[in-house]
């Protein structure tokens, strides 16, 4: 089950900026998880007697925001060779934003004895019915509280749902200068410089969501590298 609504907006200004912008709010709902990383979720039922209790969030991200820039810079001097070096340069951006995706709290191993599939972890965890996100949440040391949540009695299905936490939000953008060059009639060069990551956003990862391990609810890796540089320089004949 998927709906959405989005706006998308695009504009260019004669020859020298153009932009597209959209926004996209969604929910999307499956009774099959997707096949996802089992960081995030199994892809196999809890309990295959009880399939009802699949129903849950699948790759959902509520609000995710794009916008990307195209500005022919205008060159700095009107003297013959500085005109030359400066002119026709691009610089373009992309910015990406968006809510977390979800992930499913479960119990590390076959504590309900199921014979679940090896490298599979789809026992969940039992909710307590304490606030999931509590004050002091969201960090990397505790993203969520783990208090709401417990490990099911042995031989026992939990009743927490399937990706009912919400994980790490995520923005970044990446930046582009670039000029092509005619040599001769077929042959052109491209210069390009580019920054991957260019505000050095830390984007959290998905945090440890089995009950049962010390780093429950922790999160110690990031989605994205750091700021990352690379120049390119390309032949086209």
């Amino acid at each position: 089950w998927y709906d959405a609504g989005w706006v998308d907006v695009r504009h260019r200004f004669s020859h020298v900026l153009s932009f597209l912008t959209n926004v996209t709010w969604a929910k999307s709902l499956t009774n099959a998880p997707d096949f996802r990383s089992p960081m995030d979720e199994s892809a196999i039922p809890q309990n295959d007697s009880d399939l009802n209790a699949e129903k849950g969030l699948a790759c959902d991200v509520r609000l995710r925001y794009v916008a990307t820039f195209v500005y022919n810079l205008p060159r700095l001097t009107q003297q013959a060779r500085m005109s030359r070096l400066t002119s026709h340069w691009e610089l373009a951006t992309v910015y990406q934003a968006q809510t977390g995706m979800p992930l499913t709290i479960s119990v590390y191993g076959d504590t309900a004895n199921a014979g679940t599939t090896l490298g599979e972890n789809p026992i969940r965890a039992n909710y307590t019915g304490l606030p999931v996100f509590s004050s002091g949440t969201h960090t990397s040391n505790e993203w969520f509280s783990t208090a709401a949540f417990a490990a099911p009695a042995a031989y026992t299905f939990g009743n927490a749902g399937r990706n009912t936490v919400e994980g790490p939000p995520m923005a970044i953008a990446d930046v582009a200068l670039s000029r092509e060059f005619h040599l001769l009639e077929s042959l052109r060069m491209q210069i390009r410089a580019e920054l991957f990551n260019a505000l050095n956003q830390t984007n959290y990862g998905t945090p440890n969501r089995f009950v049962n391990e010390p780093q429950f609810g922790t999160i110690t890796m990031a989605m994205h590298p750091g700021r990352e540089a690379q120049f390119v320089a390309r032949l086209t004949f």
